[in-house]
C-alpha cells in the first residue's frame, strides 16, 4: 500500500505526536519538602488529557475522510482550535497548582506546537487537492 496523499502522512504523524504526548511528563513541579517531581499530562490537567485525546482521534478520523475534503479540511480547522486550546488550558492549570511549586515545562510540550505545523500543512495540502480536482473537473 502506497500512501498517495501527503496531508495523510501529516495527519498521522499529528496523531502519534498527540497520543504519545497523552501520556508523557510535562510539567516539573516542587513539591513540599523542595524535592523536584516530573508530573504526567493526565496528572497536570485531566481537561488537557480528554483535550489531546480527542485531538488524536480526530486526526485518525480526518485520514479516513479522504473522499469529503470540506469535511476534512473542517476537522483539521477544530483540531488546530482544540490543541490551542489544550496549551491554554494546561498552562493556566499549571500555573494554578494550589499544592506544588511550577518550576518548568519539560520538552514534550514542543509536541502540540509540532502537531499544529503538522496540521496546518496538512489544510494547504488538502486545499491544493481540492484546486488540482477541480481544475480536472474543467478540463472534462
Amino acid at each position: 500500500m502506497v500512501i498517495q496523499r501527503i496531508q495523510s502522512v501529516y495527519l498521522l504523524i499529528a496523531s502519534i505526536l498527540m497520543g504519545c504526548y497523552s501520556f508523557s511528563d510535562v510539567i516539573l513541579v516542587k513539591t513540599i519538602n523542595e524535592t523536584l517531581e516530573k508530573v504526567s499530562l493526565f496528572d497536570a490537567s485531566l481537561i488537557s488529557f480528554i483535550i489531546s485525546i480527542l485531538v488524536t482521534v480526530l486526526s485518525l478520523v480526518s485520514i479516513f475522510k479522504y473522499k469529503a475534503l470540506k469535511l476534512q479540511i473542517g476537522l483539521c480547522f477544530i483540531n488546530v482550535l482544540l490543541t490551542l486550546t489544550q496549551i491554554a488550558v494546561l498552562v493556566i492549570e499549571s500555573l494554578n497548582l494550589s499544592a506544588f511549586k511550577f518550576d518548568q515545562f519539560l520538552m514534550p510540550n514542543c509536541m502540540p506546537i509540532i502537531s499544529i505545523i503538522l496540521l496546518i500543512l496538512s489544510i494547504l495540502a488538502i486545499k491544493r487537492d481540492k484546486k488540482l480536482l477541480s481544475s480536472d473537473d474543467r478540463l472534462r
